[in-house]
């Protein structure tokens, strides 16, 4: 049985730093799985994913690397500080590693390796997939992040074309043995929306959305080898990050 595989088996679970969702997850997200958060703009998804991340590192002594498609590093330090997580203090301490991955999805369509032409998209997957790996050299981390690889992915409008490279995500993501977090846009919404095809591949998901009303609900639509709370719960986005109202319904479910 690969390390993996015993990972998985011994069936322990890293509390995310998230108030109110471990609750709903069946105690946490399960070592060394895939999760993909979902969720249109404006949902929260990178704070929701710097959360595990520095609870992770700060009350589980665990650390954890960062791997941003949308925002440069000094951006990203910025914005999570005001919220009361240092990662700038914790990258000092050898915890945290941010890997700036903006360039990947600027790359264009075609593009050149000296003078050879070579596809964009594929060069980018490329890419990314060396930075994921770089990272996890240097820091051997127990928790990863890649936000987002919505860019990455749309360029591949054909589903038949886009499910190989997300697998190649996942794959590179998987192998790090980390329980890695991996965001993306949610395309479509509403209870006859069409699922995403690394809604297939990753091994959990997780969806936050923002209902007609304004109310943001998350619900877990997948979590495999945990018990779960499917029901759609609220949840806020206060000073110190998201809260998740766990034993609260959901009145305003119009979308």
């Amino acid at each position: 049985m690969s390390t993996q595989q015993n990972a998985a088996a011994t069936g322990r679970k890293l509390p995310t730093g998230i108030p109110g969702l471990d609750s709903i997850i069946d105690g946490g997200f399960a070592d060394g799985r895939i999760v993909l958060v979902l969720g249109e703009p404006g949902t929260g998804k990178t704070i929701f994913c710097s959360q595990f991340l520095y609870s992770g590192a700060t009350e589980q002594n665990e650390k954890g690397v960062f791997i941003g498609m949308n925002e440069p590093q000094n951006r990203f330090m910025s914005e999570m500080a005001a919220l009361g997580m240092d990662f700038q203090e914790l990258e000092k301490q050898g915890k945290f590693a941010y890997i700036d991955a903006t360039e990947v999805r600027r790359i264009p369509e075609q593009a050149k390796v000296g003078r050879i032409p070579v596809g964009g998209r594929e060069l980018s997957l490329v890419n990314l997939i060396d930075m994921i790996q770089d990272g996890i050299q240097k820091l051997a981390p127990k928790r990863v992040v890649i936000d987002s690889i919505s860019d990455l992915v749309f360029r591949y409008p054909a589903v038949d074309e886009r499910r190989p490279v997300v697998l190649d995500i996942v794959e590179t993501l998987t192998a790090t043995q980390a329980t890695c977090l991996m965001t993306s846009e949610l395309s479509s919404t509403g209870a006859d929306r069409i699922l995403q095809p690394e809604e297939y591949l990753a091994e959990g998901v997780v969806l936050l959305r923002i209902m007609r009303g304004g109310t943001r609900t998350i619900q877990i639509s997948k979590m495999r080898g945990s018990k779960v709370d499917i029901k759609p719960r609220p949840y806020s986005i206060k000073d110190k990050g998201i809260e998740i109202y766990s034993t609260e319904e959901v009145y305003d479910q119009t979308r």
